[in-house]
């Protein structure tokens, strides 16, 4: 049916649509106008900073509009033992997850209004945008499926990479000393690396910097910015700009930073690095805020609005969700409860993609609830906030079966992954009664990791302890 199929389908069996049936209408036209401009603007280079800014309010007010039309589409969707408004009703445990969980109906009317008004303003807008997009060259060639393209790209940071790439593109001021130091700090499993992987790989990023060179903490000291071949991963090399030492230097912090350490390699830096060379530090701690010389960016997880764009697309595929309205209902109640997660999102698409039928996605909803409820009883806390903390979580089959993760891990492409997928696991193809290894996700984008945990399978009567 298309992006207008709900309405159409609608508009077929009533003979006097509400004036809600008609601003839905109208928005899912300029939905459908705005997506146009977005698409074509993504597959191209833009640098004037002003578009890039207006494409950002244009594609975070589409994204609120997208959830608006979904969200009102699935409130209307009744299945048997499936109610869409209530069944996250857990948020009483934990009020600050209240917004993934609540599907309260507050102003349908002034929110319509609102996001209509908003799109309509940011259109007029860049009329001028959409006439000088055509003086940009593409980044990759047409056809490319829209989720092909968030499946296998950096998804909602293009405000973030535009901040980066000004902190290095950035001209060195005469009497200018010292290396100039970028904190980026965030929870784990929000994206720091892959933000890092992807500046990295611009073109403009490696014609600036002669040596482009990744430290992990663990391999701090001196010695490192003198012998490249000790401790140091080298992502580029620009050989003609031999004469120019400008280096770029990025270091992953996985823990509390060691102040003294740091101390010791900034003070050293000023005399191994080149003049104009940068140093990006990632970290999950807020500490290392106070180390950079320019104001630290902070990653934090995409708001719902977004997230559900993301994970709409990443599940549905070239396939429209309101071709499949129960379907979309279940998909957007499960990604309220995925609490804005970019690994889970990719996870569980890929679940239900293989599965694209409605016994199982109501299965694997009923299981995340009762997961959900159980882990915010027992330890406070939501399961995967539990992995982001690095701490163990359950998974509970039945009422005597259940499987503990923990020791989470990250690996590189050199490295071998495990056979065993969580796909195995969730689906009951394995039965260990040892701990064994699984490998959760293998991400298709920069830096092309693979995240690995510890697995165990317990029964209720066994002994063991789970944490």
């Amino acid at each position: 049916m298309g992006e207008l199929g709900f309405l159409v389908g609608k508009y077929s069996k009533t003979t006097t649509p509400t004036m809600e049936d008609k601003r839905i209408h109208n928005l899912e036209r300029l939905l459908l106008r705005v997506r146009v401009i977005i698409e074509e603007a993504e597959r191209r280079l833009i640098t004037n900073k002003a578009m890039v800014h207006q494409l950002n309010l244009l594609r975070k007010e589409m994204y609120t509009g997208y959830f608006i039309v979904d969200n009102l589409r699935c409130q209307g969707i009744e299945d048997k033992g499936h109610d869409v408004s209530h069944s996250f009703s857990l948020s009483k445990f934990n009020p600050s997850k209240r917004l993934f969980f609540s599907n309260v109906d507050t102003d349908r009317e002034k929110d319509l209004q609102q996001v209509i008004g908003n799109l309509n303003n940011l259109i007029q807008d860049v009329n001028e945008l959409i006439v000088f997009l055509k003086n940009y060259p593409p980044m990759y060639r047409q056809p490319y499926s829209m989720h092909l393209f968030v499946g296998m790209c950096m998804f909602g940071r293009q405000m973030e990479m535009d901040r980066i790439m000004d902190f290095l593109m950035q001209k060195e001021q005469s009497g200018t000393e010292g290396v100039h130091v970028l904190p980026i700090i965030g929870p784990a499993f929000v994206g720091k690396s892959t933000l890092v992987a992807y500046v990295c790989n611009d073109a403009r990023v490696r014609n600036c910097f002669s040596q482009i060179m990744v430290i992990n903490e663990d391999d701090i000291n001196n010695q490192n910015l003198v012998d490249l071949k000790e401790g140091v991963t080298i992502v580029h090399q620009n050989t003609a700009l031999v004469e120019n030492e400008r280096v770029l230097v990025v270091i992953e912090f996985s823990r509390d930073v060691d102040e003294l350490s740091w101390k010791n390699l900034y003070s050293s830096s000023s005399v191994y690095l080149g003049r104009g060379s940068r140093m990006i530090i990632t970290s999950r701690s807020n500490k290392v805020m106070k180390f950079g010389t320019t104001q630290a960016l902070v990653l934090n997880f995409l708001p719902l609005e977004a997230y559900w764009y993301f994970f709409k697309i990443l599940t549905f595929g070239s396939t429209y969700s309101n071709d499949h309205p129960r379907l979309e209902s279940m998909a957007m109640e499960i990604a309220r409860g995925l609490n804005g997660s970019f690994m889970c999102a990719n996870v569980t698409s890929s679940f239900l993609r293989n599965n694209f039928n409605s016994q199982f996605w109501l299965v694997y909803l009923a299981q995340l609830k009762e997961n959900i409820k159980r882990s915010i009883s027992s330890f406070g806390e939501h399961p995967f906030d539990l992995m982001h903390k690095n701490k163990p979580m359950t998974w509970h089959f039945s009422d005597d079966e259940f499987v503990v993760y923990d020791k989470y891990r990250t690996c590189h492409t050199k490295e071998k992954a495990p056979r065993i997928t969580l796909e195995d696991v969730v689906s009951r193809k394995v039965k260990y009664e040892e701990e064994f290894e699984v490998l959760q996700w293998k991400s298709q984008i920069q830096p092309y990791s693979s995240y690995i945990f510890s697995c165990l399978i317990q029964r209720a009567h066994d002994t063991r302890k789970e944490h």
